[in-house]
């Protein structure tokens, strides 16, 4: 099983805003991103999301940007 683990903007005028993804076969890695919590970016309540779902077929390009982020949420 992999798991695309993706973080992206909430806000629909940006919806191809993503600022992080990477693939992992660890279902722990992959639970543990889910619960990374949300960047708010405004006070209209829009920011960054983070979640993972079982990804199948082709794979889209890595992305880092939130990569020290990420880091150190799943270190914990």
């Amino acid at each position: 099983m992999v798991y695309e683990l993706e973080a992206y903007n909430t806000d629909c005028r940006y919806s191809q805003d993503v600022r992080y993804r990477e693939y992992t076969s660890s279902k722990k890695k992959a639970e543990k991103f889910n619960k990374i919590p949300k960047i708010q970016c405004t006070d209209s309540g829009h920011g960054i999301v983070f979640n993972s779902r079982e990804h199948n077929g082709k794979r889209k390009p890595i992305v880092k940007t939130l990569d020290s982020y990420v880091r150190e949420h799943l270190s914990h």
